[in-house]
């Protein structure tokens, strides 16, 4: 009887038990996730960004994945991976029991879950369906999605799929993102060497990541090679060189972008486009505007004017000072290490495991077979780099300072370092002192920026010293000229110049003129290193100075000023209407509120009776202020607007001195109109977006997309009024005598304007039938004349610009206090502009306006953005006619004219025959003095 009750109880218990398991295998199998096809693998994807040449710029991802066909995969690394994480993988139904009671043996033994047993059907089931998580509950889904895949899909399939799905470490998912982080070759290059340390990687990515644990890296690829032999993927003598083979592998760094204020900005774009989740996981191409070479020239040039403008205002001194020679070591091999890393940053991993490592410090030379010294830069240094060197010797009485960088050592000539004066904010740099011996600036110890600029050391300076105070004889040989002993063997040291870090910022973006795309942006100074992601091309809304002169005068033209209006340049003191004061007056002036305004010329002079062309050429603030006061103030906004510019207008005349705050893509813009003959420019940031399948999803986008908001209410404005000129035209059967006088654009003659203005033989035309055609190619010919002028006449402010060696236009501008400096210009092929300011607005130091300060940048940039390019003059339209005139009374030139300048003027609107000055010379003297308050 107790017998039969065992049984019964035991009985029961085995039913509840079976039942219970039922139970639970039903509710797992209830709550599976739903089996995934082939064709609906949608894995996390890269989004690729690329430049107009197919240049790879930047990249945005969650998860670092490229998909590969199974096709494309190379057989042998395929039998690397089933060899590391299940050689029968071809014979089993998606799960090894064996080797999971194995496993399970060895946790229970232990106590903890210290083995798995998945098969790689499992490990797919896992990644795409699963969490990660240690359960048994988990681990019997696991099993039962692995034999549901192995019912629905082809063991091809199933390796597709983890081939693309698995994690390598290092940020990079799939083999082949896994092949370029650590090797940086595609897969159809690896090495059986390398294959075998990627096919050990996704047991435990960390710990056998080659970068930080090269020797379990070594070991888990001698595991791998040894199973690929015993498998017959391999032969024994394979395995052996694979072992035997040095493996480079480079460290994870993060993808350099060589535009990174341009992708961040594409990035936006994108996003508003097509929403986050796409653009960084769904594997978008994206073929940008941008020019790989202009690009890198842009970011090459405003660093190095930053850099200059920098040093004028003196050295803030050493980083820091490092007296122990040991601290000075330890300093150098960080150093050495970090330049090695940012050249090629690898590891070679030798047979036995360990790594090759860097020695302790050397002094490096090149030599030629014969033993002389060719270079004293080591190969991880570039000429022109510039790294951090820890100062040695400071020799005043050679004016020379010896400096060590990583393995080598090089000099710095007191001639290249006279500029580390104390900075000093109140002194014009021009006038500043210079440093008259080393010392003055550096010691010992001193870590320093240095840029490397030769192989070997050379002072033209020192030579000259102790060059022979007098010429060597008719036909006696000169002797030799011999540097001191004390300095060493200068042929031993590089050439180096002092730097140092720059505070000043800067912006540049620059336009192809034909094609209307971006080819070059440069947001700022820094990006990555401070994560700057403040775009100062399209974000920082600054007061542009005389720069906004030149649309007040295009505005003009159209209101019945020509180049030879006569205007006078004489003192004048304003009332605003507003709380507004002059912000720009070429550096000249004080910040503050006021009502009554008296505007100054830069350098406090005036020059009387001026022509309207000389007064732009030399942006003479007297004539521009009575220029807006000729068209009045609510034209020359409407006039800008038209142009292309949306930010905030003041509206008084401070307006024409650059009191505005405007951001430089909306001024280049403007600038970039000009040279279009007024036809307007949509700046193209993106040619095309095409998806993983190569399906095109957008076209031709304009970074106006940003603005669209701004652009659009302007747009509309201007369209009514266009649409309400043409009916008006219409219906009278010609051009109408004005606008409306709702429009505010009326032309002909202007009431109020000064002596000499008289109007056009015809009202100008405003608005076209084309609605891109924003004014007449008349009017933007005559400025891209007067821009000209700018730059290839005598006191012209963008006179440095002639150094570009074709046809350019542009104008400078400098704000009140010498807080921001402007230069934007065009050719017939590039518009570009350049602004350099702080960004917490603060003087840039006496002198430094736009001509000095940003035209420099603009210079460089442009000569190598035309390398390759025609040199091309500026189309002349229909309706323009070329004169020579006296530059001093406007009129047609005469055989009593000084100075005859040839200038073009809409037709009909030239100098008349026996034209005369408009002032007398007594007249002329007494406007050139200054009134007294």
């Amino acid at each position: 009887m107790r017998l039969s009750r065992v049984l019964l109880v035991v009985s029961g218990v085995a039913i509840a038990g079976v039942v219970g398991v039922m139970a639970t295998v039903f509710s797992v199998s209830s709550s599976l996730p739903q089996m995934i096809k082939v064709e609906d693998y949608e894995p996390l994807l890269v989004t690729e960004v690329y430049a107009r040449g197919g240049e790879k710029i930047g990249e945005y991802f969650r998860e670092n994945r490229r998909l590969i066909p199974f096709k494309q995969v190379p057989e042998r690394l395929i039998k690397a991976f089933l060899a590391a994480e299940d050689s029968n993988f071809f014979e089993h139904g998606g799960v090894n029991y064996l080797a999971i009671l194995r496993a399970l043996m060895v946790n229970v033994s232990s106590g903890e879950k210290r083995q798995g047993a998945s098969t790689i059907t499992q490990q797919v089931a896992r990644a795409l369906l699963l969490t990660s998580e240690k359960t048994y509950i988990r681990k019997i889904k696991e099993i039962m999605l692995a034999h549901r895949m192995e019912e629905n899909l082809s063991k091809e399939d199933i390796l597709y799929l983890y081939l693309n799905q698995i994690y390598f470490g290092e940020g990079a998912y799939g083999v082949v993102a896994a092949a370029d982080t650590y090797f940086r070759k595609p897969v159809s290059t690896l090495t059986l060497a390398e294959m075998s340390i990627l096919a050990g990687l996704p047991q435990a990515p960390s710990s056998y990541s080659p970068t930080e644990h090269p020797q379990k890296a070594k070991a888990r690829q001698k595991y791998v090679l040894e199973r690929m032999n015993v498998i017959g993927a391999i032969t024994s003598e394979e395995k052996k060189a694979a072992l035997a083979e040095p493996v480079t592998v480079y460290l994870h760094k993060e993808y350099k972008q060589v535009a990174p204020y341009f992708v961040e900005t594409l990035r936006q774009i994108l996003v508003q486009q097509f929403g986050e989740k796409a653009v960084l996981d769904e594997g978008l191409r994206v073929h940008t505007a941008i020019d790989f070479k202009a690009q890198q020239q842009a970011t090459l040039e405003v660093m190095a004017g930053l850099r200059e403008l920098d040093k004028r205002q003196g050295y803030r001194g050493a980083a820091k000072n490092l007296a122990r020679p040991e601290e000075q070591e330890q300093f150098l091999l960080a150093e050495r290490k970090k330049l090695k890393n940012d050249k090629a940053p690898i590891r070679i991993i030798k047979s036995d495991g360990n790594v090759v490592e860097e020695g302790l410090l050397t002094t490096f030379h090149k030599l030629s077979p014969d033993g002389s010294i060719l270079s004293n830069i080591p190969d991880y240094v570039s000429k022109g780099q510039i790294v951090d060197a820890v100062v040695t010797k400071v020799d005043d009485l050679l004016g020379v300072v010896t400096a060590r960088f990583a393995d080598a050592q090089g000099m710095i000539d007191l001639a290249d370092m006279t500029w580390a004066r104390k900075p000093d904010p109140a002194v014009n740099a021009a006038y500043a002192p210079k440093i008259s011996k080393p010392s003055q600036a550096l010691k010992v110890g001193d870590v320093i920026l240095v840029k490397v600029t030769g192989e070997r050391f050379s002072s033209p300076r020192l030579l000259k010293e102790v060059s022979p105070a007098k010429p060597a004889k008719k036909g006696t040989p000169s002797p030799p000229v011999t540097l001191p002993p004390s300095l060493g063997n200068p042929n031993e040291y590089a050439q180096l110049v002092l730097e140092q870090e720059p505070l000043v910022e800067g912006a540049l973006i620059s336009f192809d003129q034909r094609s209307g795309e971006i080819i070059a942006m440069v947001g700022g100074k820094e990006f990555i290193r401070n994560k700057n992601e403040f775009n100062r091309t399209i974000q920082a809304k600054r007061q542009t100075g005389s720069s906004f002169k030149t649309i007040v005068y295009a505005s003009a033209l159209d209101r019945g000023f020509t180049p030879a209006t006569a205007i006078q340049d004489a003192p004048v003191v304003l009332e605003t209407k507003s709380e507004e004061t002059s912000e720009s007056q070429e550096g000249q002036g004080d910040p503050e509120d006021v009502k009554i305004w008296k505007p100054h010329n830069h350098g406090q002079k005036f020059v009387g009776d001026v022509l309207f062309r000389t007064a732009l050429i030399r942006s003479l603030n007297i004539p521009a202020v009575k220029v807006l006061e000729g068209v009045g103030v609510n034209w020359a906004m409407d006039y800008a607007k038209r142009l292309g510019v949306f930010s905030q207008l003041n509206q008084d005349l401070t307006l024409v001195l650059g009191s505005s705050s405007v951001t430089l893509y909306e001024m280049t813009k403007v600038f970039s109109h000009f040279g279009r003959l007024g036809t307007r420019i949509r700046p193209i940031v993106i040619h095309k977006v095409v998806d993983k399948d190569d399906r095109v999803l957008l076209e031709s986008v304009s970074l106006d997309k940003r603005f669209e908001k701004e652009i659009t209410e302007i747009d509309t404005q201007f369209e009514e009024k266009r649409k309400a000129y043409l009916a008006q035209k219409a219906a009278q059967g010609s051009q109408p005598a004005a606008t409306p006088a709702t429009l505010n654009l009326a032309g002909g003659a202007v009431a109020g304007a000064p002596p000499g203005a008289r109007p056009h033989p015809k009202v100008p035309q405003i608005f076209f039938d084309d609605p891109d055609q924003l004014i007449s190619p008349q009017t933007a010919y005559i400025m891209t004349s007067l821009l000209s002028a700018v730059v290839t006449e005598e006191g012209g402010t963008g006179g440095a610009a002639r150094a570009l060696g074709r046809p350019v236009a542009g104008k400078t501008g400098t704000t009140n206090g010498y807080y921001d400096a402007w230069f934007v210009g065009y050719t017939p092929q590039i518009a570009t502009g350049v602004w350099v300011g702080y960004d917490e607005e603060k003087t840039l130091g006496p002198g430094e306006v736009g001509g000095r300060a940003a035209l420099p940048i603009w210079l460089e940039y442009m000569k190598a953005a035309h390398k390759d390019l025609p040199v091309l003059d500026f189309s002349r339209p229909p309706g323009v006619v070329v004169a020579n005139i006296d530059n001093q009374t406007g009129s047609l030139a005469s055989a009593a004219s000084t100075h005859v300048v040839r200038q073009a003027f809409i037709e009909g609107s030239e100098p008349r025959v026996g034209g005369e000055s408009s002032n007398r010379e007594d007249e002329a003297e007494f406007l050139k003095k200054d009134l007294t308050d």
